[in-house]
């Protein structure tokens, strides 16, 4: 029996030695990953301030807010993402700017109705919001799934605000590689999104972002 006891001593002190080591590899990987985030945040917040601060025509608000979503799912590694925007007088939202899988001319212009799907409730509470289960969630608008025969599975969306105006909503659609939206992502996409709207407002404060865009 002594032996046996001896003998464990050794096995137990290594199984822990490799827990550990397995745990700080876990947390080595998250802090890359938060750190690559983090890096990618700056980038776009730099490509973002200089595409804002030249000169630029109202035709090319287009462009304004295609660089905003691009550089936002590039710093949350979104596989897809959408801007939306508002109509005042219906209270809908409209998508104005895709990316991802689904063909463009499938949802450009399509429209979430006033109250529905969770770009709907970050635009009415002026604040982002994460689901990583989304036919759990009872915020989430399955209606454009089955339209579009597609599947979210996890969704990450914020609220540009500038002038105290909220003037649309990015909404991240499924991480790569099958992984889930972060607290650490919520926390960029929504400082990046306050950012961008407050630049933004200065140029579409008087401006119909739906003649802009040409929807309706």
């Amino acid at each position: 029996m002594a032996n046996v006891s001896k003998n464990q001593q050794p096995l137990d002190a290594t199984r822990e030695w490799h827990t550990k080591l397995a745990q700080l590899r876990k947390e080595n990987d998250a802090l890359e990953e938060e750190a690559a985030a983090l890096r990618s945040f700056i980038g776009a917040l730099m490509e973002l301030t200089d595409a804002l601060h030249s000169p630029r025509k109202e035709s090319e608000l287009l462009t304004l807010f295609e660089s905003v979503l691009d550089s936002s799912m590039r710093a949350i590694g979104a596989s897809a993402g959408s801007l939306l925007i508002p109509d005042e007088s219906s209270g809908e939202l409209i998508f104005a700017i895709v990316r991802g899988a689904t063909p463009k001319e499938h949802l450009v212009g399509k429209r979430v109705p006033a109250g529905k799907g969770v770009a709907s409730w970050v635009f009415t509470h002026r604040q982002s919001a994460i689901v990583n289960n989304a036919a759990a969630d009872e915020r989430f608008y399955k209606g454009l799934d089955d339209q579009l025969k597609h599947t979210t599975q996890s969704i990450l969306a914020a609220p540009l605000i500038g002038g105290g105006r909220v003037i649309g909503v990015v909404e991240m659609i499924n991480k790569k590689n099958g992984k889930l939206f972060s607290n650490g992502n919520q926390r960029l996409l929504a400082v990046m999104s306050r950012f961008a709207g407050e630049l933004l407002f200065s140029i579409v404060r008087d401006v119909d972002l739906t003649q802009s865009f040409n929807i309706s």
